[in-house]
């Protein structure tokens, strides 16, 4: 018996022009990770937070701008992990968890709620650039380790 499709209810709101987060409709993440491979003499250089309107969006109302909930789409355990350590680290941030409603939908929700200095979006934001901060010192760190060539090589068995 096949499972029944559930009509997803639509209390979603996207997110308003005044707090778009420097969202950008033409460009998506991917262009930027491939941009980002394909030029390794700009590592040095930090790259614009841009993240795609169709990416990620405000569920239910933002009366409160200090608590909210952002749905990320396309995204998984991989970057909610990540980012819920990143924005619990900032000392303004008073609880940010993440979920992941069903497994067989490519959707990631992020709770942030905060302290009255400062509001969810901003909490957002600055999780974004340092979590790209710190990806970017992995792997430049990365880089340089291998670049060293101490490491092991073993011969493949068939």
């Amino acid at each position: 018996m096949a499972p029944a499709l559930k009509e997803e209810d639509n209390t979603s709101v996207t997110v308003d022009q005044q707090e778009q987060m420097e969202i950008d409709e033409s460009s998506d993440i991917e262009e930027q990770e491939e941009d980002e491979e394909n030029s390794d003499e700009d590592m040095d250089e930090e790259p614009d937070l841009v993240v795609s309107a169709d990416k990620v969006e405000i569920v239910g109302t933002h009366a409160d701008p200090t608590a909210m909930t952002f749905c990320f789409k396309e995204e998984d355990h991989t970057l909610g992990n990540s980012l819920r350590h990143v924005i619990n680290k900032n000392r303004e941030v008073d609880f940010c968890g993440y979920s992941i409603p069903h497994p067989s939908e490519a959707k990631m929700n992020v709770r942030i709620q905060t302290s009255d200095k400062t509001t969810a979006i901003d909490a957002l934001k600055t999780g974004l650039s340092d979590l790209l901060t710190l990806v970017a010192h992995v792997r430049e760190a990365y880089a340089e380790d291998l670049a060293k060539k101490e490491y092991v090589e073993f011969e493949e068995i068939a």
